[in-house]
């Protein structure tokens, strides 16, 4: 354990013998809530007359017509499902070559 000391603060570090281990649930979440939130934006973008460059993420994820309400249901759920798994592959990935760091 380090102690790093200041004026104003006194912060302990414990370094475990891994090293730094990203939360495989906390990235999930994020990835599948950020990709879901994404998703939700570019709909959005489909009601925008000047362009509609989304129509091809809105197509990743739903076959229904991409204004439709069924698309942004369909959509926003593949999509975030789509994100847990990444996040999920991330941080496993992540935590797994965590022996490549130099020590």
């Amino acid at each position: 354990m380090a102690t790093i000391q200041s004026e104003l603060t006194s912060v302990e570090f414990v370094a475990s013998a891994s090293g730094h281990r990203l939360g495989i649930a906390r990235l999930a979440a994020t990835g599948g809530i950020a990709a879901a939130l994404f998703f939700i934006l570019c709909w959005l973008g489909l009601f925008i007359p000047l362009a509609s460059p989304s129509h091809a993420y809105i197509g990743l994820f739903t076959t229904a017509e991409p204004t439709s309400a069924a698309a942004l249901l369909q959509g926003g759920l593949w999509s975030l499902a789509f994100g847990v798994l990444m996040g999920e592959l991330v941080a496993g990935l992540y935590n797994l070559l965590s022996g490549l760091d130099r020590r």
